[in-house]
């Protein structure tokens, strides 16, 4: 199969997709930003989100946000 008709394949499949999350996925794949974690809630984050997230949550806590324990 060459590769214009690979392409074409995908996008096919691509045009029934109707979950929202999944196409984000694809999104960030395409973008090299690939989804690597989703939070409690359900939102996907990528790499670079994720790592802004945790520097946000070393921020918090540097500035004396408390720490959650399993107590």
């Amino acid at each position: 199969m060459n590769i214009e008709a690979y392409k074409n394949q995908i996008i096919k499949k691509l045009l029934d997709v109707q979950d929202e999350n999944l196409l984000a996925e694809i999104e960030a794949i395409l973008d090299l930003n690939p989804i690597v974690i989703q939070t409690i809630d359900g939102k996907s984050l990528t790499k670079s989100e994720y790592i802004e997230h945790i520097g946000s949550i070393s921020e918090s806590i540097a500035d004396g946000a408390e720490i959650p324990t399993s107590e």
